[in-house]
């Protein structure tokens, strides 16, 4: 199978989780009771790197559909380290030159 239609379909399971868990929280919005009690991100805990699972589950109870988050899940599940070796040495100087660091 072709890496786009493994994203297509890791995108739409996506998708559908977020309408499974909105509707859940249409009929009762307690997002900490929701979380104690589903098992609808059992399956997502085990392929999601710790790293990027609390945006994955932040995303999903705030139903974010963009194409940013939801790629760097995408491709946190299927592996694919998205930062060029370009962008690494970027992201170092902007963080030492970080008033806060």
């Amino acid at each position: 199978m072709s890496c786009s239609k493994k994203r297509k379909i890791i995108e739409n399971k996506i998708f559908i989780l977020q309408d499974k868990v909105a509707d859940a929280l249409e009929i009762d919005n307690d997002v900490d009771k929701f979380l104690d009690n589903t098992t609808l991100l059992d399956e997502w805990e085990d392929v999601i790197p710790d790293s990027e699972y609390g945006i994955f589950v932040i995303a999903i109870l705030n139903n974010i559909r963009t194409k940013t988050v939801i790629g760097t899940i995408v491709d946190s599940i299927l592996k694919i380290n998205t930062v060029s070796k370009h962008e690494v040495s970027k992201s170092k100087n902007i963080i030492e030159q970080h008033p806060f660091c």
